[in-house]
């Protein structure tokens, strides 16, 4: 069974989109998920499933965060393979000594050549990005309150659903999905 990651997004920010992680890991195994952990506040979601299709499961958990919770949650989702190449494939290394300055958006599905293309004409500072397959390391030098790089622009630019964590964040889920019950 594989193990997969569901990111939801803007959940838990401010005083809109409350979902408590309880509620949310019960909603997990009502669809049939095994091993449900939640991370953090923000929506995080480690668990198996038999279900082998990213989209399906996107479009489930979605579906049922709007039926049962009454909220409209995008939801991202990367295998527990996926996140260790994530973490592995780190373009900015030396970030890590200050996790908070790294952060990864998580892409719906990969961008078009031609939108990643127009980020190069985008205003970004000390700022510095990559993309890289479904997935944008940004590194904030300054951090995200000091960032110039449109830290919350990816959506419109790239025309598609993201979500993004900070790298301390995308560490910890990368190592509960490797620790699931279910297959690699």
């Amino acid at each position: 069974m594989p193990t997969w990651v569901a990111l939801l997004r803007g959940i838990n920010v401010g005083k809109h989109k409350r979902i408590a992680m309880a509620d949310l890991r019960a909603l997990v195994e009502e669809l049939g998920g095994t091993d449900v952990r939640t991370y953090v506040t923000s929506g995080n979601v480690v668990f198996a499933s038999d279900v082998t299709d990213p989209a399906r499961l996107e479009d489930v958990i979605a579906d049922a965060i709007r039926a049962s919770l009454g909220q409209d949650v995008p939801v991202v989702v990367r295998t527990a393979a996926e996140m260790a190449q994530i973490v592995a494939g780190n373009p900015f290394p030396e970030a890590t000594a200050d996790p908070k300055t790294l952060h990864v958006a998580f892409l719906a599905r990969t961008p078009d050549p031609d939108a990643v293309a127009r980020l190069a004409e985008v205003e970004k500072g000390e700022d510095d990005y990559r993309v890289v397959g479904k997935n944008v390391y940004l590194f904030y030098p300054n951090r995200l309150t000091g960032a110039v790089f449109m830290p919350n622009g990816l959506d419109a630019a790239l025309g598609m659903v993201t979500t993004s964590r900070n790298w301390q964040t995308v560490v910890k889920l990368a190592e509960m999905a490797g620790t699931s019950g279910g297959s690699r």
